[in-house]
């Protein structure tokens, strides 16, 4: 493989100033309506939609005097933050917890809820335009005190479209910023192709994938998770000047991150340790070491600042003023166990390790807490089952689907010999190996749950990583069978990619039809629609489109003559 001479400052290129342009976006959004919410300022989602998107237009436009690559940014970064919400609404979350407490938080801010100021039940009360939760629920339970970075960011879409589905858009936006950071980055150390293939891996996440329609957040998880990396990766903490760009997409990466859920803030905080600790190891003999840590010391106290205290100040401070737990309620004397029922019930015996194990060698499927142990299966088979199972956003066991333990076993075994070439051959390139598999090992055991894939999507990379790692290489080892090793592991890799790929072209599919049902019912009459427990979701769907109707808790099946994945029936 021929050596990149790629070393230019990693801002220069014209795809990463879209990239920051899209961080500086989604930053404005998050700053601007949390220094609202603290004073009490609402009903202005329009307003910061306005100034979000003219910040950053104000930035490229003191960056790139070409007009023609300028028009062709702008016109991207507003095809992306305005013209991509409204396409989104052709699509639907049918998830439960898409239509439960998500799209219920999104709802409440959109039509002028303060998070900081005022409950959840007592906001409802006042406005006649959110669907009123039932006295006896506790979705407000959730709605108040997870963190909102994506319910925020959701709800001024919401009010950009008048639909309550364009806020899914976020994963895809995200997803397109990772991919431009990993091609940029790896343009510095392998050939062009191979970045663009990696690159385009690396978005195509299973929990992405299975999520890309709904408003989960675990694949947004893992998309923050690997560019916090990248982005810190460049910074070297011995520069008089620090690159303000990587500071500030940080600062917005970090602010999504802590603010997704509780585990976000974990997790982006643990990679900030990792890389702080290793750049205190390295460069403490340094005659300038204590002058210039300082400021990289600075600049984290202000980005967690701006993460926890200002974009958190409805979720982290709120809980801690009225609960003296910024992590209630998932943590603490009082906390509510959300996993013991999702899991097999024989789990509640193993360790994690055991879970883990079990989870990773079994058949994909979405197992319930009345099921015993999963079943264990070749690495290489893939039933009909798994099929039919791997289009949910959170199943249970073999979340990864049914060929990723195959990627991964060719993983481990092309990594021993892949590392041990990279240090006799690049000893220098080791650290980018060691913090990235120290950032997962750690995040993983402190997550706890490492057996359910959703709650760990960043595990996914150790697979890329490898193959890169492995492409890496192949500039000292001209060997056939590295290459062919290389392949070996891409094959199953791209099989499991597909299968997903394929389960959300059959979801498009039924967009189309839903989309025809819902133009039929606006002009019925007496219109009698009921949902599963607690959706309310799916009311402002129907509130959205023009649609009267009326709600009952029940319906005869008979009477039913729309039904969408068992959780909306309609009866005319």
């Amino acid at each position: 493989m021929k050596t990149n001479n790629y070393n230019k400052n990693l801002f220069s290129s014209n795809s990463m100033k879209l990239f920051f342009m899209l961080c500086l976006y989604f930053l404005s959004v998050l700053i601007i309506y949390s220094i609202t919410s603290i004073l009490n300022i609402n009903n202005i989602l329009g307003l910061i939609e306005i100034i979000s998107l003219i910040i950053p237009i104000l930035y490229i436009h003191k960056v790139i005097h070409n007009k023609k690559h300028l028009y062709i940014i702008i016109f991207i970064f507003l095809a992306l933050t305005v013209f991509l919400p409204f396409m989104a609404t052709k699509t639907y979350d049918l998830t439960v917890d898409g239509n439960t407490y998500h799209k219920t938080a999104i709802a409440f801010i959109k039509n002028g809820w303060n998070p900081i100021h005022d409950s959840a039940k007592n906001f409802q009360k006042t406005n006649s335009n959110v669907v009123a939760i039932d006295s006896n629920s506790r979705l407000d339970l959730w709605v108040e005190h997870y963190p909102k970075a994506t319910w925020i960011i959701g709800a001024v879409m919401y009010n950009l479209t008048g639909n309550i589905e364009s806020g899914k858009c976020i994963t895809i936006i995200i997803s397109i910023m990772l991919s431009i950071i990993v091609y940029n980055i790896l343009r510095k150390i392998i050939n062009k192709k191979w970045s663009l293939f990696i690159s385009i891996l690396s978005v195509l996440n299973p929990i992405v994938l299975s999520q890309l329609f709904s408003y989960y957040l675990d694949g947004i998880m893992g998309i923050c998770f690997l560019i916090e990396l990248l982005l810190l990766f460049n910074v070297n903490p011995m520069e008089k000047k620090q690159n303000k760009n990587i500071w500030i997409s940080l600062a917005a990466i970090v602010a999504i991150f802590s603010n997704l859920k509780f585990t976000g803030l974990m997790c982006s905080g643990i990679i900030a340790a990792i890389f702080y600790f290793y750049w205190i190891f390295k460069y403490h003999k340094d005659e300038n070491f204590f002058k210039n840590f300082k400021k990289i010391t600075y600049l984290f106290v202000l980005i967690y600042f701006i993460a926890i205290l200002l974009v958190g100040s409805n979720s982290y401070v709120k809980n801690l003023v009225d609960h003296h737990n910024p992590l209630y309620p998932l943590i603490g004397k009082d906390k509510v166990d959300i996993v013991t029922k999702m899991q097999p019930k024989d789990f509640g015996e193993l360790n994690g390790i055991e879970k883990f194990t079990y989870a990773l060698f079994s058949k994909t499927e979405n197992t319930t807490y009345e099921m015993l142990k999963p079943k264990f299966k070749y690495p290489f088979k893939i039933y009909n089952s798994e099929i039919e199972e791997i289009n949910l956003p959170d199943v249970r066991i073999g979340g990864f689907g049914p060929l990723f333990t195959l990627s991964l076993i060719i993983s481990i075994i092309l990594f021993i010999p892949s590392l041990i070439i990279l240090i006799i051959k690049d000893k220098d390139k080791l650290k980018y190996v060691i913090i990235t598999i120290l950032s997962i090992i750690i995040s993983m055991i402190m997550t706890g749950e490492a057996w359910w894939a959703r709650y760990v999507p960043y595990f996914y990379f150790v697979t890329i990583g490898t193959l890169l790692l492995t492409i890496y290489i192949s500039r000292y080892i001209n060997k056939k069978y590295l290459n062919y090793a290389k392949y070996i592991l891409i094959i199953p890799l791209i099989i499991n990619i597909y299968l997903f790929i394929d389960t959300n072209n059959q979801q498009l599919k039924s967009f189309k039809i839903i989309n025809n049902d819902l133009n039929e019912m606006k002009y019925a009459k007496n219109l009698t629609i009921s949902t599963e427990k607690e959706s309310y979701g799916y009311q402002y769907v129907l509130k959205d489109k023009g649609i009267n109707y009326k709600f009952v808790k029940e319906l005869d099946s008979n009477d039913v003559i729309y039904k969408y994945q068992w959780r909306i029936q309609v009866k005319k």
